[in-house]
């Protein structure tokens, strides 16, 4: 019984030891971070779909502070999904920030009043941009 307890002690002590507890760069958290950006764009299809008619397209608050900018989507979209995405960058975010005390200094922007195509492509409209 000995021997057997002895076995499993030294078994954990092995797998333990082999875990991965490689702490991330900030590089590295940084890759992670704009990769889910880079998604988040590519499931907007604001840069790969053509914008002919600004009712097709809808934007969202990208961000949980006063200083947070919008993303334009296309309404063709699961927006419950597009919702999922950003919440998860944001926390990604976050938690980023507050690991490797990332502090902002930004703007507070005004919010779209709306979407116009610009060339073929979904632009946000805003009635007053200088009143901020």
């Amino acid at each position: 019984m000995k021997k057997l307890s002895f076995l499993l002690f030294a078994l954990c002590i092995m797998l333990s030891s082999c875990s991965n507890d490689h702490e991330s760069t900030q590089e590295e958290d940084a890759v992670i971070l704009e990769k889910m950006y880079k998604e988040i764009i590519a499931y907007s299809q604001v840069n790969s779909k053509s914008c002919t008619n600004p009712e097709e397209w809808g934007f969202i608050k990208f961000g949980n502070s006063f200083c947070s900018g919008h993303i334009i989507y296309n309404k063709s979209i699961n927006t419950a999904l597009f919702q999922k995405k950003i919440d998860q960058y944001f926390k990604a975010r976050e938690k980023f920030d507050v690991k490797w005390g990332i502090f902002y200094d930004c703007m507070i922007m005004p919010p779209p009043t709306g979407i116009q195509c610009v060339e073929g492509k979904a632009t946000l409209t805003y009635t007053n941009p200088g009143a901020y």
